[in-house]
């Protein structure tokens, strides 16, 4: 064999083995761009509803006359079972923070803090140590804190690391 036929060969091979390769990484870097998005789309994903505010009341519980009581129910919507005392949480009204301080969703610890616009705390998600999906928590506001047509915001917090974990609007 001469030395022309013999490089001939050599170079055929490195070209098959560097066609394969360049192919290979082409097909990685085509794969890559289909699943991993370069910038983000669209605006931020809000937080999930996990905690809901599903009933505003405004009404006296005795005579059923109006007396702007401003009762929210709080109903756990979702799967995963909490730490009822790992969790806090805020209430705005018309975008307006409304003062009421929530530091513990635990309805024992939260009884012997100092707390503000909250008279009462009560309901299953808060007499035992988790709040379970479906189980609901009954808050008693300060009466007048929110009004008929007034738009409410609850936001529940994770305390150890500050993360919003659950976002329900619903107007009054």
């Amino acid at each position: 064999m001469s030395d022309e036929q013999s490089a001939g060969a050599v170079s055929h091979v490195q070209g098959v083995l560097l066609m394969v390769v360049i192919t290979i990484i082409l097909a990685v870097l085509l794969f890559m761009m289909l699943h991993i998005p370069l910038w983000p789309g669209g605006p931020p994903k809000e937080p999930p509803e996990i905690f809901a505010i599903t009933q505003l009341n405004h009404h006296c519980e005795k005579n059923g006359g109006l007396n702007y009581d401003s009762r929210m129910t709080i109903t756990h919507t979702g799967s995963t079972v909490f730490k009822n005392d790992d969790l806090r949480a805020e209430i705005f009204v018309n975008d307006q923070d409304s003062g009421a301080f929530i530091s513990s969703m635990n309805a024992h610890i939260f009884i012997p803090t100092y707390h503000i616009g909250v008279e009462r705390m009560e309901g299953p998600g808060s007499t035992g140590y988790y709040w379970y999906p479906g189980n609901q928590i009954f808050l008693d506001l300060t009466d007048g804190t929110v009004l008929p047509g007034d738009a409410v915001r609850l936001d529940v917090y994770h305390k150890e690391d500050g993360r919003i974990l659950s976002r329900s609007e619903r107007i009054a």
